[in-house]
C-alpha cells in the first residue's frame, strides 16, 4: 500500500496510507524530527486527517519538551505564564471563587459579542473527599485543579495547537461558580472536535495528578464535565444541562450544540404547555391493557394502567413523549395524582382489578404514597388491586420499599415487579422484597424460540414458583409466542396479540362485560 503526501498546508507532516486499487484511506503516517534532529516517519492511531495532525503537535510537544529539559507537565516557569497572560488581556492571573451566583455569571458571559465555547467542570464525589479530607483539602484540590486547567492551555497554546487550526489568539476565562465547580469560559468559535481534544486532555491531566490531601498522602480524582458552544443568553443554561446529562448517564464528558437545540426549542415548550394544559384541564387519560390467565384468553384476569396525555388536538400522546419530560420539569407527581383518581374511580363503577405502576422515585415521594394508601383505606379497593413496581434496578433502600408494601399488603394489595430477568438486582429484589408476581422481561419473552433464552426463562418460571411467585409473561405479539410462553409454565399472558391498550369504554366493547376476576 503506497503512501502520498497531503497537499493542504494545513496538514503538512500528515501523510495517507491507502490501497492503490480501490483508493481508500487505510491509515495515516506523520513525519517530524526527534530530539537529535533526524527525520522520522511513524504511523499513528488516527481514524482521520485531523485525528493524525493533533497527534503530531502532542509529539512535537514531547521532543520540545525533551529539547528544554523540563517537564512542563508539573510546572511552568512562572514567567512564562505571566507573559502569556499579559497577551490574553481579558484574563485574570488570580483566580479565586467569585461569590457571584450562575445567574450573575451568565451576564458576565452573555454580554460577550460573539460565539463561545462554555464548559463546566464538576468534581466527582466533592462531597465525600470533604467529609473525608476535610474543607481545606477540598480548596485546595479546587485551586490545583484551576492551575492544572491554566498551565495545560498554555502548553497548548505554546504547542501551537490553536494556530493549526486558524485561531491566532486564543482568549479565555476561568471562574470558580461553586464548591465543586469550574467554568471554563473560551472566547473563540471553533468546531468541537477541537473541544472534545481540549477536553479529553483535560479529564487525563486531572485523573493522573496526585491532589495532595495531607503532608504525607495523595488521592485521585475525577471530573464530568458539560460543554456548549452558543450566542447569548443560554450558554450556561445549555453547559448545565449537558453537565446534568453527563451525570446522569454517568459520562466524563457530553457536549450540547445550542444551536439545534434552540431549533427544537418550540417542541420543549409545546409539551410543557400540554402538560400543564393536561394538569390544569384534568385530562389526564387512564388506558388499560388486558392480563390473561394462561389456561383462558378469552376473558382478562386483570388490567395493567397506563398513563396517557392529550395534545392541544385531543390526540392520545405515549409516554415516549411527555414522561421523562413531566420528571424533567417536576409535573410528574400531580399528573400520577390525577391517575390515581381516575384508576380507582373504574375500580369502584365496574368492580374490575387493576394494576397500577408506580417507579422507586414515587414510592420515595411521601405525598404521592400518602394519597394512594389513604385512599386504598378509605374505598376498602385493596383485594383488587395490584401495585407493580417498574424499573426495580433504581431500588436504593429496601427498608423504605418494604415499609411501602407492608402499608400496601395490610390492605389487601398484592405486589408486582416489572421486566424480572433483564439484571441480576432483578433476583436480589425479589428475595428481599415480599413479591406476589413477576413480569418476565419483554426482550427475553420475544427471543422464547432461541433454545438458549427459553431454558433461561423455564428457569426463572422456576425459581419464582418455588418461592410461591406467580409469573406474567409480556410481549405476546403473536401466537407461537404466546403457545411457547404457556409450555414453560407461565401464569399470565399480556401484549398485543391478546390485547392492546385502550380506554375503559372501549375494553367494555371490546369484551363484553362489567368486570374482572378479583385478584
Amino acid at each position: 500500500m503506497p503512501i502520498r503526501t497531503i497537499s493542504d498546508k494545513q496538514y503538512k507532516g500528515v501523510s495517507e496510507l491507502y490501497r492503490k486499487s480501490d483508493g481508500e484511506v487505510s491509515g495515516y503516517y506523520v513525519t517530524y524530527r526527534d530530539i537529535d534532529g533526524k527525520p522520522v516517519k511513524r504511523r499513528v492511531d488516527a481514524d482521520n486527517r485531523d485525528d493524525a495532525l493533533l497527534e503530531l503537535v502532542d509529539i512535537k510537544h514531547e521532543i520540545d519538551v525533551q529539547k528544554q529539559g523540563n517537564t512542563m507537565s508539573a510546572t511552568l516557569p512562572k514567567t512564562i505564564k505571566e507573559i502569556l497572560r499579559q497577551e490574553n488581556k481579558t484574563h485574570k492571573p488570580s483566580i479565586v471563587f467569585s461569590g457571584k451566583t450562575m445567574q450573575e455569571h451568565q451576564q458576565i458571559i452573555s454580554a460577550y459579542n460573539g460565539v463561545a465555547i462554555v464548559s463546566l467542570i464538576d468534581i466527582v464525589a466533592f462531597d465525600d473527599i470533604n467529609i473525608l479530607y476535610g474543607y481545606e483539602a477540598g480548596i485546595s484540590i479546587v485551586d490545583t485543579m484551576q492551575d492544572l486547567i491554566e498551565e495545560m492551555l498554555i502548553e497548548m497554546r505554546m504547542s501551537g495547537l490553536f494556530s493549526k487550526h486558524g485561531i491566532e489568539t486564543f482568549s479565555y476565562e476561568l471562574y470558580h461558580v461553586y464548591a465543586d465547580k469550574l467554568c471554563l469560559f473560551i472566547k473563540n468559535d471553533f468546531n468541537h472536535r477541537l473541544l472534545d481534544f481540549i477536553v479529553k486532555q483535560l479529564l487525563t491531566k486531572i485523573s493522573n495528578h496526585k491532589f495532595i490531601v495531607s503532608e504525607d498522602g495523595h488521592i485521585h480524582i475525577n471530573a464530568t464535565v458539560g460543554a456548549t458552544k452558543a450566542e447569548g443568553s443560554v450558554s450556561l443554561i445549555y453547559a448545565e444541562k449537558a453537565l446534568q446529562e453527563a451525570k446522569k448517564f454517568q459520562n466524563s464528558y457530553i457536549f450540547h450544540d445550542s444551536y439545534a437545540m434552540e431549533k427544537n426549542e418550540h417542541i420543549v415548550n409545546k409539551v410543557y404547555e400540554t402538560l400543564i394544559a393536561n394538569i390544569n384541564e384534568e385530562t389526564v387519560t387512564p388506558y388499560f391493557q388486558g392480563i390473561f390467565a394462561t389456561a383462558d384468553c378469552t376473558v382478562p384476569y386483570k388490567f395493567e394502567s397506563l398513563m396517557r396525555i392529550l395534545d392541544n388536538d385531543g390526540r392520545v400522546l405515549s409516554p415516549a413523549v411527555f414522561m421523562e419530560k413531566s420528571k424533567d420539569y417536576r409535573l410528574y407527581t400531580q399528573l400520577m395524582i390525577q391517575m390515581i383518581d381516575k384508576v380507582f374511580d373504574v375500580m369502584v363503577k365496574h368492580d374490575v382489578a387493576v394494576t397500577l405502576n408506580l417507579s422507586y422515585i414515587d414510592i420515595n415521594n411521601t405525598e404521592l404514597c400518602d394519597k394512594l394508601i389513604s385512599k386504598v383505606k378509605k374505598m376498602k379497593l385493596g383485594k383488587r388491586l395490584t401495585v407493580e413496581i417498574v424499573e426495580s434496578e433504581q431500588i436504593q433502600d429496601m427498608d423504605m420499599v418494604n415499609e411501602f408494601i407492608f402499608a400496601l399488603k395490610k390492605n389487601g394489595v398484592m405486589i408486582a415487579i416489572d421486566d424480572f430477568g433483564s439484571g441480576f438486582s432483578n433476583f436480589d429484589t425479589i428475595l428481599n422484597l415480599d413479591i406476589d408476581y413477576v413480569k418476565l422481561d419483554g426482550s427475553l419473552v420475544s427471543k422464547i424460540h432461541d433454545k438458549k433464552y427459553r431454558i433461561m426463562l423455564e428457569s426463572m418460571v422456576k425459581i419464582c414458583h418455588d418461592l410461591g411467585i406467580k409469573t406474567i409473561a409480556e410481549y405476546i405479539c403473536d401466537e407461537s409466542i404466546m403457545e411457547a410462553a404457556r409450555s414453560i409454565g407461565v401464569d399470565y399472558l399480556q401484549g398485543y396479540h391478546l390485547h392492546k391498550p385502550s380506554k375503559w369504554d372501549s375494553v367494555k366493547e371490546t369484551f363484553g362485560f362489567n368486570g374482572a376476576q378479583n385478584a
